[in-house]
């Protein structure tokens, strides 16, 4: 491994949380992070071209807190683009915060991502550090994500060995090893795949807690969010064959709109580009084969991976 690694130095880490319209949400993360066991060296808040408190309400955190610091972003609706939004927004938070850690000689060992719809346990970054510093392959790790059900917490059952999109941390080798955080229409699924093909290990730490406070893909018009994850399902290169039994699967035990939604997003995509980078696509389409499907017994691996898209997008 040559030079002790950054990040077995320190459990130091920053975090960055994109948030458009989320007055009602993003103070209840605020708490929860500002009690966190061990705090982030840094956190940056992202308001996305918010039209309600939002910015008012980052402002009024960035006078209380030294270690939070706001970024303002304003759009015309011609560079407003939906589909590279989560890349932009985190990207944009990434910057601001490297930057600053530089500039201020601040050492970190680890990158974190949380969405502003989150709430955290107290311990979350804890454990999640933990777990990181016992495992220098583990590059990505994130939290379990958990809702509300009938007053009681419910884990969003999906693959542990696979990450959620948020929130999670990324190792700060790992991190500039895949190049950073990614400009794609599903940033953190590419992150995945990166991380992956370099060989660094990720996990899910599902007994860290996270509490999402709308249900995954629950945001938006169902079947406009649903086509385009079906956009991002081409775009990345999962498979038609695939992607059609998916398509059947979501319609006839969950929700035909999500279903439809999916399958017409998928195919009014045909012709269009799809990722540069190949060797992601031959790395993704193993877990999407049909034999790879059968063989997980309609893949418990492939339900998490679709339930991580629809909420990083």
């Amino acid at each position: 491994m040559g030079r002790i690694m950054r990040s077995l130095k320190t459990k130091s880490y920053i975090l960055v949380t994109p948030a458009k319209n989320e007055e009602d949400n993003l103070p209840l993360l605020a708490k929860s992070v500002v009690n966190q066991t061990i705090r982030p060296k840094l956190w940056v808040i992202v308001n996305d071209n918010s039209t309600d408190g939002t910015g008012e309400i980052i402002s009024y955190l960035e006078s209380k807190y030294p270690w939070i610091l706001g970024v303002h972003l304003q759009d015309s609706d011609g560079k407003y683009d939906p589909v590279f939004r989560n890349s932009v927004t985190y990207r944009a938070g990434l910057r601001v915060a490297l930057n600053y850690m530089k500039n201020n000689a601040l050492p970190f060992g680890y990158i974190g991502i949380v969405d502003a719809d989150f709430i955290l346990e107290r311990k979350f970054f804890e454990k999640l550090l933990n777990v990181m510093g016992r495992s220098p392959k583990l590059g990505i790790v994130s939290g379990g994500v958990y809702i509300k059900k009938k007053g009681k917490l419910v884990w969003e059952r999906s693959n542990p060995k696979f990450p959620r999109g948020s929130p999670r941390l990324i190792r700060f080798e790992c991190f500039f090893d895949i190049g950073g955080y990614p400009f794609e229409p599903a940033p953190d699924l590419i992150s995945y795949y990166l991380a992956r093909i370099k060989g660094w290990d990720t996990l899910q730490v599902v007994d860290a807690i996270s509490v999402e406070l709308r249900a995954t893909g629950s945001r938006g018009n169902v079947f406009k969010r649903y086509k385009k994850q079906g956009f991002v399902n081409y775009y990345i290169g999962v498979p038609l064959l695939s992607e059609i039994l998916y398509g059947i699967y979501i319609s006839v035990f969950h929700d035909p709109k999500r279903g439809i939604g999916l399958l017409v997003g998928y195919l009014e995509s045909f012709g269009k580009k799809r990722i540069k980078k190949k060797y992601v696509q031959e790395f993704l389409r193993y877990d999407f084969t049909l034999s790879s499907l059968i063989s997980k017994g309609i893949s418990q691996e492939t339900l998490s991976l679709r339930n991580t898209i629809v909420k990083q997008n």
